[in-house]
């Protein structure tokens, strides 16, 4: 019995590192910048003031209300450069999407899965 539950758990603890990996595989891929991880956008979409809709974000897919995070960060590890980001969070289950302001103007940054 005892080797049966010690393969069990094995089998098990195997399984759940293999999870993470899965959904780890999953980038905001912004079109200036590094690109951003799932957890990275959650995390930021919480630390960050909130606010409401204003016609100068860029529109969501579904056209309904949305609050969001803004946060400002440098565009990628060897340029110095400092750019502004907008998490807009909308829906039920929600809905996350990043954008970057580059140029005077929101670019948004698709979900892709890295290679």
């Amino acid at each position: 019995m005892n080797l049966i539950s010690s393969i069990t758990t094995v089998a098990l603890a195997g399984l759940l590192l293999l999870i993470p990996t899965a959904y780890g595989n999953l980038h905001y891929r912004c079109p200036y910048g590094d690109p951003f991880s799932v957890e990275e956008v959650l995390r930021l979409s919480n630390g960050h003031s909130e606010r409401y809709n204003r016609n100068s974000d860029p529109t969501i897919p579904t056209g309904e209300n949305y609050t969001s995070a803004l946060f400002s960060k440098p565009l990628d590890k060897t340029v110095f450069e400092v750019s502004g980001y907008i998490i807009q969070v909308y829906g039920n289950p929600p809905k996350y999407r990043l954008s970057v302001f580059v140029d005077g103007r929101y670019h948004v940054c698709p979900l892709e899965e890295m290679q």
